[in-house]
């Protein structure tokens, strides 16, 4: 390997002015960018066990493919509509959010066989996996 001072004085030059906003934005968003990329992971593994296409689940959401896209690229912020339709699209509760006393949760119950969405508000962790399953094989 031979020296190369060339490539030495490339990648020690100063930052451009752009590459330095771009690294300040990646330090101010790391919170949400890195929850971003979780909820893309998941998404991407529901559609890989489900067997859904990223086509289709646009077609359900009501979106572009293009917005598709741009989700599962884990840099997208996701508003709680936005999320709430990619939950019913996929028939699965991406974020639970206990309530005060850390025992109801708040989601969304699937009928599978009638394709219809049904809130389920203020119910314990047990008695949502019982109404899954419950909608799922009936």
């Amino acid at each position: 390997m031979r020296f190369d001072a060339k490539k030495l004085d490339d990648i020690s030059r100063p930052m451009s002015g752009m590459e330095i906003k771009e690294l300040e934005s990646r330090r101010d968003n790391w919170g949400w960018l890195a929850i971003s990329e979780r909820l893309a992971l998941r998404i991407r593994r529901i559609l890989r066990t489900e067997g859904m296409s990223q086509i289709e689940l646009a077609q359900k959401m009501d979106v572009s493919p293009a917005q598709i896209t741009k989700i599962l690229s884990g840099k997208e912020n996701l508003g709680i509509k936005t999320i709430s339709k990619i939950e019913k699209a996929l028939g699965h509760i991406l974020v639970d959010i206990p309530s005060d006393d850390n025992k109801e949760y708040v989601g969304i119950a699937v009928n599978t066989s009638l394709k219809i969405h049904q809130p389920v508000k203020r119910i314990n962790r047990s008695a949502f996996s019982s109404v899954v399953a419950h909608n799922i094989l009936s």
